[in-house]
């Protein structure tokens, strides 16, 4: 079997008579037979090497030297056909270069530049991530990802039935396809590991899903798109691995073996609760995915990793689930990345991240002083090392040597990638990069600018106060908070205007370097926070899809989109005069809301409630809970509400624990509206 790179012996310095294949009669020069030369001087022509050029005696003499001569061509004809096409020899600028010397400077650098433009072709091809699911598009794909491929033929299923195995160093992913139509995908390991093979079959529903057809669908439109980013996930773990020594996969999986005995032992505490005691079990992973040290989920949304899930949207109603995907959740994705550039504490391979009991019983003094709750049993597993290799193995008799050690630890770290990012202000940002120990440049733009972006050619000074105007409308249920069945809501039109009278620089937290788990359980609290804080201002300021516009709940209302002063100033120049027009229009809701982000989140609220003005202050505290730290209408609230100690008088934080639970300022004030006033 030959193979695809062996090459034939060199042809070079032999005559045309030497060659076996060669015509009995030479052809007759002309001026344009020798157009090899031109080609090699074009970026479009095929790769060119000496074998190409015929030439006479003196032409290849003047190949191998550095003559002052003139330059000179393969026969006279080409002169004349310069001088046809009326171009003078003298024209071309090739006094005392060779033509040797020009054709191989020239052809080396064009074929740079051809090579650079490939692969910015190829790239941007790639980019666009249009791919389709047929046997080429997945070989191709594998390919792009350095795997390898092998086609097998499945015996009486079919002509066309077979099977692509593609394959790395610790993994392979077998896809069966006939006619380009995927029915079976499964991925294995090359090793049986516990901690991975628990996880083998979801991870292939997955990769079935993302190549098997929808209902109704034409193959013609089904694209590699999600296969493809799973598979990119993989083949980097398997690219990081080094057989023997390291498994990226394993390290992942017994990362999530501590992190799940963890979310186990919170889910048994929160059982220990007489407030949590009519809860069930479901409804108890969610309040510790949100409220103590997250949910670790293997394989989930579609995609093939990590998850550590820290918030949930709808956390507090009873139809959300851990598994819930149409509620939008914040999670971060454990993975393993080349530890290039950094100072970095590299990845270690274990599953014993924590103790067997979780929380720490051996206090010491200085633990017991500043405790609040309890002390988690972290534990720090041995480093994992990888053989010498061939060139790094010690030589006899330089056993001191420095830079000739045997084993080392490999060049991989744990990354964090936060889906999706958060937007906190800096001096949070150095928190969270003080607890991962990274140095990361901060950015030079407001908090505000990156939670509500600047629309292209609008001036924008950050030391000035900034207004961001937005109708939306409120759905309420009047009948419901009567003790009445309400099927459909009352759509209420509000706009709100948001205030930022102190800007402060903010950041986009992507992804960090971390050491141990307990990192990023460290960085929980802070990420909920601002989760929260984002999820309360996009619900008031920002369209959402599926929620009616504002024009349904009153037609003097814009759609929802962004307002500037601009637009603002057009339509007050375009209200009509006529008021029994305006009389009939339903009236809008006004809704100021001023925002501090630091040093802890803030928003004031300002809207009309009876015959004066509400003003609330709430504060987004750490974990993402509400607290009112002052306001001028709960003090005529005669309401009570039950609980697990009995029946009280409503409060404040009450009525912060309803915002907590609906995450919506309007909703929340079109219900304090129709209690209170």
């Amino acid at each position: 079997m030959s193979t695809p790179m062996r090459h034939g012996p060199s042809q070079q310095g032999r005559t045309p008579s030497q060659h076996p294949a060669a015509a009995p009669t030479p052809q007759a020069s002309t001026p344009f037979s020798n157009l090899q030369t031109g080609v090699a001087l074009s970026p479009h022509g095929p790769r060119s090497s000496p074998q190409q050029f015929k030439r006479s005696p003196a032409t290849g003499t003047m190949m191998g030297s550095n003559t002052s001569a003139t330059a000179n061509f393969d026969s006279p004809s080409a002169a004349a056909a310069y001088n046809t096409l009326g171009m003078a020899i003298n024209d071309l600028n090739l006094d005392n270069i060779s033509v040797g010397g020009l054709v191989a400077a020239a052809g080396r650098t064009d074929e740079e530049d051809r090579k650079k433009r490939m692969e910015a072709v190829i790239n941007a091809l790639w980019a666009q991530n249009s791919s389709r699911v047929s046997n080429q598009g997945l070989e191709r794909l594998a390919i792009h990802l350095n795997l390898e491929c092998l086609w097998e033929d499945v015996r009486g299923a079919g002509e066309n039935a077979k099977t692509l195995i593609i394959a790395g160093q610790t993994m392979g992913v077998e896809v069966g396809i006939t006619n380009h139509i995927v029915h079976s995908a499964s991925l294995t390991y090359n090793e049986s590991i516990p901690s991975l093979d628990k996880h083998v079959d979801k991870a292939s529903a997955i990769l079935l899903k993302d190549l098997s057809l929808a209902p109704g669908q034409s193959p013609l439109t089904k694209r590699l798109t999600a296969f493809r980013a799973n598979l990119e996930r993989l083949a980097t773990l398997d690219r990081l691995s080094v057989s023997p020594g390291l498994n990226c996969h394993e390290a992942i999986a017994g990362i999530w073996e501590s992190l799940e005995r963890l979310h186990r032992w919170d889910i048994q505490k929160l059982h220990e609760d007489p407030s949590l005691a009519n809860l069930s079990e479901e409804r108890l992973r969610v309040f510790a995915l949100c409220l103590r040290h997250g949910c670790p989920l293997m394989h989930t949304r579609g995609r093939i990793g990590l998850s550590l899930d820290y918030w949930k949207e709808r956390r507090k109603l009873a139809s959300t689930t851990v598994e819930t995907e149409d509620a939008k959740t914040w999670g971060i994705l454990i993975e393993c990345a080349a530890a290039t550039g950094m100072v970095y504490s590299p990845v270690r391979v274990s599953d014993k991240w924590i103790g067997p009991d979780i929380e720490k019983s051996n206090l010491t003094d200085e633990e017991m002083i500043s405790t609040t709750g309890p002390i988690l049993d972290w534990l720090e597993p041995a480093n994992t090392l990888l053989p010498a290799s061939e060139e790094t193995k010690t030589e006899p008799g330089l056993e001191g040597t420095v830079g000739l050690s045997g084993p080392k630890t490999p060049e991989v770290v744990f990354m964090a990638t936060f889906d999706p990012p958060v937007i906190v202000p800096h001096a949070v940002a150095m928190e969270i990069y003080k607890i991962s120990a990274t140095n990361t440049p901060l950015s030079n733009v407001t908090f505000d600018a990156l939670m509500f972006p600047i629309a292209e050619g609008d001036a924008y000074d950050p030391s000035e106060p900034r207004e961001v105007t937005f109708t939306q409308t409120v759905p309420t249920f009047a009948g419901n908070l009567r003790g009445q069945p309400q099927a459909e809501p009352v759509l209420k039109a509000h706009r709100n205007t948001l205030f930022i009278y102190k800007p402060v620089y903010g950041q986009v937290i992507n992804h960090v370097p971390f050491a141990h788990p307990k990192d990023l359980v460290t960085m929980l609290p802070l990420l909920r926070q601002y989760a929260f804080l984002s999820l309360l201002l996009t619900n008031s300021l920002k369209p959402k899809e599926g929620k009616p516009t504002a024009k349904e709940a009153d037609d003097d209302n814009d759609i929802r989109v962004l307002r500037t002063r601009r637009d603002e100033f057009e339509a007050f120049m375009s209200q009509e005069d006529d008021k029994n027009v305006s009389d009939k229009a339903p009236k809008v809701l006004k809704v100021d809301i001023t925002l501090t982000a630091h040093p802890v989140p803030r928003l004031l609220l300002v809207f009309p409630f009876k015959d004066y003005t509400a003003n609330i202050m709430i504060e987004i505290q750490i974990g993402g809970r509400v607290h009112i730290i002052s306001e001028n209408i709960f003090q005529e609230d005669k309401g009570f509400t039950s609980n697990s100690r009995g029946t009280q008088k409503r409060t404040p934080q009450d009525w912060a624990n309803a915002l907590e639970t609906m995450e919506d300022i309007g909703a929340w004030i079109e219900v304090i509206k129709y209690t209170l006033e």
